[in-house]
């Protein structure tokens, strides 16, 4: 990987650690920087904010730990096993109970699939505790939407958040349950306590009825075509490859431009980009403009391979950014409320990726409202 921007050495080996299958040029790089006085902490702390320990720790495995002894890290590579384990654990705690509500969905008539997350894990990590995370997005029908919800209420899930005092759910106030499924693209989170799992303390549903996210528009016939698309893949229902990038993109770049995403500073994280990567080195991705046309996104999904492409150069086919490009670029770096254009990024990607006071750009309010308040 050739770092085109000028960044510290602690971010070029985050970088590195942080790719799922490094040439060799870029492992001996990783080993040297492994081996040069750098701020370990810093260096911690950038793989856990980007939540990319789980791949860290397996490029660990797979090309330094039998020299251990002598590189100057070698205190933290505990924290990394540590934490790569717990992901393992805790996703296939997730997995199970995922493909339980599935079945569930099934019995009922309502047809679903996974987004990200354990979908992506499975689909293109070479080992599932190289991806983190914490909730479960699930795709349904709009219509079908009152049926699954019984489906779901019938099984013991509440909408709510959890409440960690006590260990169980705290109930949503009925006007912000209303407010989320009017305005947004998806319902309220369901939860319910796993007192059974060793590391799960409950299992949280995001159930999604339009792919159009950040929007209270609806994407009817797009969620009818990813539906219709979907595979089976270890015993769990999740929609195509192509339909994985372009969701993973789309997510990346709503995210990454609308304002109350970026003041809670979810717009640039490592792990979302890694998930273009591994996805773009495990499939053919010939039909992705094509795709991407037909469900209206081409503009996102340029976005997201766009970004990936600043952040790691030359994993992105150069064709297919040829393809998929706009007249207009002006949008890649802009920050938006509603309609409204509030900001313009200036100044190179990755600086601002790694940048963790990026905020102090923005004039006016940095308040994010209550949902529903």
């Amino acid at each position: 990987m050739t770092v085109t921007e000028a960044v510290s050495q602690e971010i070029e080996l985050v970088l590195l650690l942080s790719l799922p299958q490094p040439r060799p040029d870029e492992v001996e790089a990783m080993l040297g920087l492994l081996n040069t006085p750098l701020d370990w902490n810093l260096v911690l702390g950038m793989l856990t904010v980007h939540r990319v320990i789980g791949v860290a720790w397996h490029n660990i495995v797979r090309y330094a730990i039998e020299q251990r002894q002598t590189l100057r890290p070698a205190y933290f590579f505990r924290s990394l096993q540590v934490t790569a384990g717990g992901q393992r654990v805790m996703g296939a705690e997730q997995m199970s109970r995922t493909a339980q509500v599935q079945r569930n969905l099934d019995q009922a008539g309502v047809r679903s699939a996974i987004l990200k997350g354990g979908a992506v894990a499975a689909m293109a990590y070479p080992d599932p505790s190289m991806r983190m995370f914490y909730d479960n997005d699930l795709l349904v029908d709009r219509d079908r939407l009152p049926d699954a919800t019984a489906a779901l209420q019938g099984d013991g899930y509440v909408q709510g958040s959890w409440n960690y005092a006590t260990g169980s759910v705290r109930t949503a106030p009925r006007r912000q349950v209303l407010h989320m499924a009017v305005h947004s693209h998806q319902t309220y989170t369901y939860m319910k306590p796993t007192p059974d799992a060793s590391l799960l303390e409950c299992h949280r549903l995001d159930v999604h009825f339009s792919i159009d996210l950040m929007t209270g528009n609806r994407s009817d016939s797009a969620v009818s075509a990813l539906l219709d698309a979907r595979t089976k893949l270890n015993g769990l229902s999740v929609i195509s490859a192509t339909d994985m990038l372009i969701f993973t993109c789309l997510h990346f770049a709503r995210e990454a431009s609308y304002r109350n995403e970026v003041l809670a500073l979810k717009d640039l994280v490592l792990y979302k980009l890694v998930d273009v990567l591994v996805l773009i080195g495990n499939h053919d991705f010939d039909d992705l403009p094509a795709r991407a046309e037909r469900l209206g996104f081409s503009r996102e999904v340029y976005f997201g391979l766009h970004y990936t492409d600043a952040v790691f150069p030359g994993r992105v086919p150069a064709g297919l950014l040829d393809r998929l490009r706009p007249d207009n670029i002006g949008y890649l770096h802009e920050v938006r409320d509603g309609k409204a254009v509030i900001h313009q990024w200036r100044g190179p990607v990755v600086a601002r990726m790694f940048d963790i006071h990026r905020l102090r750009q923005f004039d006016g309010d940095l308040s994010i409202p209550v949902i529903g308040g």
